[in-house]
Parts: C-alpha cells; sequence; structure tokens
C-alpha cells in the first residue's frame, strides 16, 4: 500500500473525510479536511505506521499539508534511517 492510500484510509477511517476527490497536492489544511488536532493523530498514525518519529520541528505545512507532501516526508524520513 502506498503513502498516498495508507492517508486516505486514515482520513476516511479515523475523520470520517471524504477524500475521494482531492487531489495530492490539494491542501488538507485549506479544503478544511483536516485540523490541527486531525494532524496531531495523523502524525500519531503515521509514527506507528512506518516506525518514524516525526519531531516538532517537522510539524510544518512543508511536510503536512498535502498527501503528496506527507508521502514525500514519510519517504525522506525512511530513506534517512537507513542510510
Amino acid at each position: 500500500m502506498t503513502v498516498e492510500t495508507a492517508v486516505r484510509e486514515f482520513l476516511a477511517r479515523e475523520l470520517g473525510k471524504d477524500v475521494a476527490r482531492i487531489g495530492n497536492d490539494e491542501s488538507l489544511l485549506e479544503s478544511g479536511t483536516i485540523d490541527s488536532v486531525g494532524v496531531m493523530r495523523l502524525v500519531a498514525f503515521l509514527e506507528k505506521t512506518y516506525a518514524i518519529t516525526v519531531d516538532d520541528d517537522d510539524l510544518m505545512p512543508e511536510n503536512f499539508d498535502t498527501i503528496g507532501a506527507i508521502a514525500s516526508f514519510i519517504e525522506r524520513r525512511q530513506a534517512g534511517a537507513r542510510g
């Protein structure tokens, strides 16, 4: 399962959001899909699912505002853990 798919399933299942029409580059915050509490729940899910740690410094829109940005962040974090 891709990160994008996992994030979409989390948003649908845990936050009750309809994400079928949300593009990978659409702002989750601006669209009202997720709020700050939702971001924290998403971070907990990502940490558990991908065995990573998300530091406070990582909590920036550049990393969590879109599904594509989230996937890129996870890929970078996993690559850093392997390297």
